[in-house]
This record gives structure tokens, C-alpha cells and sequence, in this order.
């Protein structure tokens, strides 16, 4: 039988290979170098990931592959930051080569111990299995409308990723405001150039690569979290580990594929019974459940409630979503630290102290890369270590000292882990406040009445066991009420409180509730996959109460289920049929462009300055006004122009004045026609090109005869009865 599931995952991994090699789609093969970098990341980190009480049926593929691409990529982006060296293939494959080399000499020669066993490598491999199929499909959905969109913020994710790749810098200088340092939160699309680069892909491919990733691991590493945390709360559960397969399973379709329970009721309900849930008659849009807090449904404000299938199939690759996969091996390594050990007391300590400084770490790389996680998780992991210490040595002296010396090597490592992007950055927030208005009652129970339900079923288990038995582990039991108390506190604080930061007037909480209420959702997709793990295990005991936990059973089956047609709802509607071949596009990010009449000349222009090996390149295009197809080829080709998306900037840099200068600057230095003018502003910000494309044309009455004999022309084309151009700065003519 073990045998047969081996040669089932063997096909398996043959069969998704074969699929891309005959897909016609030229990032094909691109895929394929994805799928063997995030293998042999996750293969070979495995060494430095020991967890000592959680265990995984594939190994924690997905875990350590998290854990292991953040390891792989710190060093080299630490050394580049110092400017030792340019963030570039040979730091990236130096840095994964060197912690291999490392991973094996410690495991063969300090620790004794075989590098990996047939039956390790076995379980690798059906984790690397599950995740790629999981990509092969959203792979495959995505290639329907793959291109970046500037409606939405991946058009900004894009530049991000294009800009860190092409400079091959640690601390990027920005795209929309060049001269200045990038300020925000862009260590997230740092650690995709670092396995796009390791992939030895480009963003064109890797971009919408990511998105197919971040589904497969947020399936996998909740599996394997659900798993694992409900092996260590039941040990008699590793009898019939179907149970908690089962049981990761529900936490993992949840969390991957689900929405918020305004699809059960509008999506689903609502449609069978014949009621609209719009009055208008539009129907029922995807985007809805992120946003049913909102003013224009006569709301005080308006707030977000976003999930991660809706991030993916938007295309959204912004700063909350890539930090999920770093989220979730945290949360492992978090019970793994805080749980008791059968070892002696100081290998215990040691291996303790090893994991306390990975969680460490990990919070102070979410101080790049998503700062709303790094304060939500620095929350959680001092509520589950004060409740699990708690549990373990009563509430004492000895306690107090364990907690504080834990929170203070949390404090000083996730101080110095970031300090080369702190010291380049400046804070957005300016502090909190009390809210001064709420989420209708009614608005708020429909989003979280049933998550909330379900929390409190697995705390009334949790607490009931306490007295029936002892078969409950009591400090894993202690680390679930943690957790579950943060969860719903996660989804209460912006009812309280806001953080104020650089939303506005009538978005005062749109920020804190989004940020907040997003890792408020994936975790209570845990907390559902751990009740119904216990519930099942429960039935499966014969325990009383069988009607009304298989009622509970078959209620969590019907939610779970429900929830995740909400996947195939939402890319029927924004990517299209996707079981008809011939509308596919491709994965290419940015390829489909190439023939279209208005922006084909962009695509031109960003071939042209790829040729460039300059790696901060200055150009002058239009000023980009927000969700817009402007400032478009400093999107695309990585460069950086004086100013693009204008809110965008000025609030980032909380500077309105410099903005506003620039934007008049930039369309002076179009229409006016005064080579003396257009001179001046090429020297003040280092121009190496001029584009004149279709946004600049149709933005401004544009005379060129202030600069085009200030340069050569690269390229140019008529669009329209006008003249569209590339035109390389001669410095000599300055």
C-alpha cells in the first residue's frame, strides 16, 4: 500500500511536468525552474528548520520551504544592503549554496545524523507534490488574464518587483520618485526577486509564479499547521491521523480558497430564494465581500475585509499577501518552541533558544515587509508564550523571568534583523486613536458571527476537557486559547481603535480593520480545521454527544464546502472560462501588451532600455495620476521618473509640497517648448531618457522642440497622427 502511494506521487510530479512542457504557453519552461527552486529550498534548508514537537505527514514541505527561503534570502540581502555586493545571481546563489553546504556538515558531522532518510525524502515529495498541483491549476486560471492591471495596486506590486530586479538592490531607489529611496513596506517583493532570480526567471513570468505559489503554500502550511497542532493537543490522535488529515484539509480549502460568510448569504443564499442583493440588479460582484462595510451602502465609514483567495485571483501581490508565507511558518514555530519536549532539560533549552531567535528574526523581516504584521504577530506570540508558560510552570517568579527574557531576545533581534531598511525608512503611522464610529451590528455578525461561533466551540472543547479527561495536552490547550482570544480580538480592535496612518478622511479605519481582519481570517480558517479535527476524533472514540457533534460535523463540512465555491465563482468573473483553451493568454505578465494599439510603443520603449545596463536609469514620462495607465514604462522596465502615481507618493513620503513641485515640473517641462527650461530639469534629475508615449500625448499638448534636440532618438512610431518617441539624453548638449 506505502509503496503504491509512493509511485502515485511519482505520476503525480511526472504528470504536472509533462502538462507544462505540452501547454502552450512560453513561461512554460520558467515554470518548471520555478517548481525546482522552491524544492530545492525547501529540500535543503531542511537541516536549520528542527522542529522538536510538532510533526507533518509531508515533512513540512511548505513550512520549511517558508522558513528556508527567508534564510536563503536574509544574507544576501543583508551583504547587499551594506553595498559588499549588488542583490544579483551570485549573491543569491552563493547564499543558498553556502547554508546548504552548512545544513549538510552540521547534520553529517556535529549532529550524526543521516542528511535526509528514504522515508523523509518520501514525505518531501508529496508535499512537493500536493503544492504542484495546486500551482499547475491556479497556474493554468491565471494565464486567462494575467496582465497587470493598473485599476488595482498590482500594477504597483509589479514595479516594485521590477525595479528591485533591475537595480539588483537592497534598498531601491523609488520608481515614482526618483532620487529618493523607496519608503515603503517592499521586503515582501524583495524575497520574490530572490526566488524569481534563483528560478533564473524574470518578473514578466515571475510575478503571476508568485501568485500561483502563495495559493499552493497557504494550502499546504495550513494542512501542515492543523495537522501538527492537533497531533500535539491529542496524542492519542496519532492512532487515526485521518482525523487530522481531515481536519487539515477543512483548514486548508478554507484558507486557500474560501471568502467570508457574506458569500454564504449573498453569494449562495440570497440567489435560491430569489432575492437581489443589489437593488440595481447588477448582481453579485467578487470584490463584494471586501467590501460590505462601505459609506456608499449608507454606512459612517468605509472599511476592507479581504481574504486570500480574492488577493490572488485580483493579482495582487502586495505587501499583506506575500508575508502570509511567512506568517504561517512562524505560527509553527511558535508552538513548536512553546510545547513541552520528552528531551532532557538542556538540549530542551537549546533547541528552545534556536526557535525563540528564527521567530525572532521573522518578526523583525515583517518590519520591511508588512509592519501590520509585525505588530499583530509580535501580539499573538506573546499572548501564546504567556499562556503557554502559564500552563507549564504556574504563574510565579520563575515564570515572570522566562517571559521577560524571552520578550527581550524577541525585542533586540527583531531590532537589528531589519535595521538596514529602518534606518532608509520613515514611519507612516502616527500613532492610534478611539474610534469615533463602528460597523453596523447587523454588517458586523454577517462577517463574523459563524468564525466566531466556531472559535468558541473549540474554547468550550478546550475548556470541558479540562474536567472530563486528561487526554487533552494542557499546554497546547493553553496555546489554543491564546490564539483563539487573539483571533477574535483581531476582528474587535477596529471596532475600538485605528491606527492612524496615511488613510483619510471617511477611511480612518480602512487600514487597521483590512490589515487586521486578514490575518483574523486565515486564522480562524486554522481554528475551524483544529475543531473539526477533535470533532471527528470525538465521533471516532464513541464519546457522548454523538448527535450533536455529528450535527457540528456536518455543519463545519457544509461551511467549508460553500465557502470555497467562492473560488470558482470569482475567476469565472475576472479571469474568465477558463476550461476554453483558446482564450488563454499566457502567464506573462505584461506580454499580452505587445499588439495593443495604444500601449504596444510602451512595451517598445521597455525592450529598448532593458538593453541599458545602467541599473538606476532616470526617464521623464507623464505624471501618473492613481489607478491609471500612466507612468507606465517605469512599471514596466524598472527605471525610475520623477513622479508617478501622485497620492501614492505623497502619501508615502508624507510630503505634498515635493510631489505637487514635481508633478507641475514634469508637465512644464512637456508643454512649454523652453530648451532652457527642459535643460535645467534633465540635469536636476539625472534623465538618461525622454518618452514621449500614447499617456504623455494624451495628458499634455506636448512641444518637443524644448528637448528633442537634446538627445538621440532610440524609437519612435505615429500613433493617432502624432509622433511617439524614445529619446536617449546626450550629456554633452546639457
Amino acid at each position: 500500500m506505502k509503496k503504491r502511494s509512493d509511485y502515485t506521487t511519482v505520476i503525480i510530479i511526472a504528470v504536472v511536468v509533462i502538462c507544462f512542457l505540452i501547454m502552450n504557453d512560453s513561461g512554460n519552461i520558467a515554470a518548471i525552474r520555478h517548481l525546482a527552486a522552491i524544492f530545492l529550498i525547501s529540500f535543503c534548508m531542511r537541516p536549520f528548520i528542527r522542529f522538536r514537537t510538532l510533526e507533518f505527514p509531508d515533512g513540512g514541505f511548505g513550512i520549511t520551504f517558508g522558513i528556508g527561503l527567508f534564510l536563503c534570502f536574509y544574507p544576501a540581502w543583508l551583504i547587499s544592503s551594506v553595498h559588499i555586493c549588488p542583490y544579483s545571481d551570485p549573491v543569491i546563489f552563493i547564499s543558498f549554496f553556502v547554508l546548504a553546504v552548512l545544513g549538510f556538515a552540521f547534520k553529517k558531522h556535529i549532529l550524526k545524523e543521516t542528511y535526509i532518510t528514504a522515508e523523509e525524502c518520501l514525505q518531501t515529495v508529496k508535499g512537493f507534490a500536493a503544492f504542484a498541483v495546486i500551482f499547475l491549476a491556479f497556474f493554468w486560471m491565471i494565464g486567462f488574464n494575467p496582465l497587470i492591471d493598473p485599476g488595482t495596486e498590482n500594477y504597483m506590486d509589479y514595479g516594485f518587483i521590477r525595479t528591485i530586479y533591475r537595480q539588483k538592490a537592497a534598498i531601491p531607489y523609488d520608481m515614482w520618485f526618483s532620487g529618493n529611496k523607496l519608503n515603503y513596506y517592499y521586503l515582501g517583493q524583495s524575497i520574490c526577486v530572490y526566488l524569481i532570480r534563483f528560478g533564473l526567471n524574470t518578473p514578466e513570468y515571475g510575478y503571476n509564479m508568485m501568485l500561483a505559489t502563495f495559493t499552493g503554500m497557504v494550502f499546504l502550511m495550513v494542512y501542515e499547521l492543523v495537522y501538527g497542532i492537533t497531533n500535539a493537543l491529542i496524542p492519542d490522535i496519532e492512532k487515526d491521523n485521518k482525523c487530522a488529515s481531515f481536519g487539515g484539509m477543512a483548514g486548508a480549502v478554507l484558507a486557500a480558497f474560501g471568502a467570508n460568510p457574506h458569500w454564504l448569504l449573498f453569494g449562495i443564499v440570497y440567489p435560491l430564494i430569489g432575492k437581489k442583493y443589489k437593488a440595481d440588479g447588477q448582481g453579485y460582484w467578487f470584490s463584494d465581500p471586501t467590501t460590505y462595510i462601505n459609506s456608499e451602502f449608507g454606512d459612517p465609514d468605509n472599511g476592507k475585509n479581504e481574504f486570500p483567495a480574492y488577493s490572488v485571483i485580483l493579482g495582487d501581490l502586495h505587501a499583506h499577501v506575500i508575508n502570509l508565507m511567512f506568517v504561517l511558518p512562524l505560527l509553527a514555530l511558535l508552538f513548536d518552541h512553546c510545547l513541552p519536549v520528552e528531551y532532557d532539560e538542556d538540549e530542551n533549552e537549546k533547541r528552545g533558544l534556536y526557535s525563540l531567535i528564527l521567530i525572532s528574526m521573522l518578526l523583525g523581516y515583517f518590519k520591511g515587509s508588512n509592519y501590520w504584521d509585525f505588530a499583530i504577530w509580535t501580539v499573538i506570540t506573546g499572548a501564546v508564550v504567556i499562556f503557554c508558560q502559564i500552563s507549564r510552570k504556574g504563574i510565579g517568579l520563575r515564570s515572570f523571568c522566562t517571559i521577560t527574557v524571552k520578550a527581550v531576545i524577541v525585542i533586540v533581534v527583531s531590532l537589528l534583523v531589519p535595521l538596514p531598511f529602518t534606518l532608509n525608512f520613515k514611519k507612516m503611522v502616527t500613532g492610534f486613536t478611539f474610534c469615533d464610529v463602528h460597523s453596523p451590528v447587523g454588517k458586523f455578525l454577517i462577517l463574523w458571527l459563524i468564525p466566531i461561533a466556531i472559535t468558541i466551540g473549540l474554547v468550550v472543547y478546550l475548556y470541558l476537557s479540562i474536567r472530563r479527561d486528561t487526554r487533552i495536552d494542557s499546554v497546547c490547550r493553553a496555546g489554543l486559547f491564546g490564539l483563539s482570544s487573539c483571533a477574535v480580538g483581531l476582528v474587535l480592535v477596529p471596532e475600538v481603535i485605528y491606527i492612524k496612518d496615511i488613510y483619510t478622511e471617511g477611511y480612518h479605519r480602512f487600514n487597521t480593520m483590512f490589515k487586521l481582519t486578514y490575518q483574523a481570517y486565515v486564522l480562524f480558517a486554522i481554528i475551524t480545521g483544529i475543531l473539526f479535527a477533535v470533532l471527528i476524533y470525538e465521533l471516532s472514540e464513541g464519546n457522548r454527544g454523538r448527535i450533536l457533534k455529528c450535527s457540528a460535523v456536518i455543519g463545519l463540512t457544509s461551511y467549508v464546502f460553500l465557502s470555497a465555491t467562492y473560488t470558482g465563482y470569482a475567476v469565472h468573473q475576472w479571469l474568465g472560462n477558463v476550461f476554453n483553451a483558446d482564450d488563454r493568454i499566457g502567464i506573462s505578465a505584461i506580454a499580452g501588451l505587445r499588439d495593443d494599439t495604444d500601449y504596444g510603443f510602451e512595451l517598445e520603449a521597455m525592450d529598448y532600455l532593458d538593453q541599458d545596463d545602467k541599473r538606476v536609469l532616470n526617464i521623464i514620462e507623464a505624471a501618473g495620476d492613481n489607478y491609471t495607465h500612466q507612468s507606465a514604462l517605469s512599471v514596466y522596465s524598472g527605471a525610475c521618473t520623477p513622479i508617478g502615481w501622485f497620492t501614492h507618493e505623497w502619501m508615502w513620503h508624507d510630503d505634498y509640497e515635493t510631489a505637487s513641485l514635481k508633478a507641475e515640473q514634469v508637465e512644464a517641462f512637456y508643454v512649454t517648448g523652453d530648451r532652457d527650461y527642459c535643460r535645467a530639469i534633465l540635469k536636476a534629475y539625472d534623465i538618461d531618457y525622454i518618452f514621449v508615449g500614447p499617456t504623455e500625448v494624451s495628458k499634455y499638448y506636448v512641444d518637443a522642440s524644448g528637448f528633442r534636440d537634446l538627445g538621440e532618438i532610440c524609437i519612435s512610431t505615429d500613433w493617432k497622427g502624432v509622433r511617439l518617441m524614445l529619446i536617449k539624453v546626450d550629456r554633452s548638449r546639457l
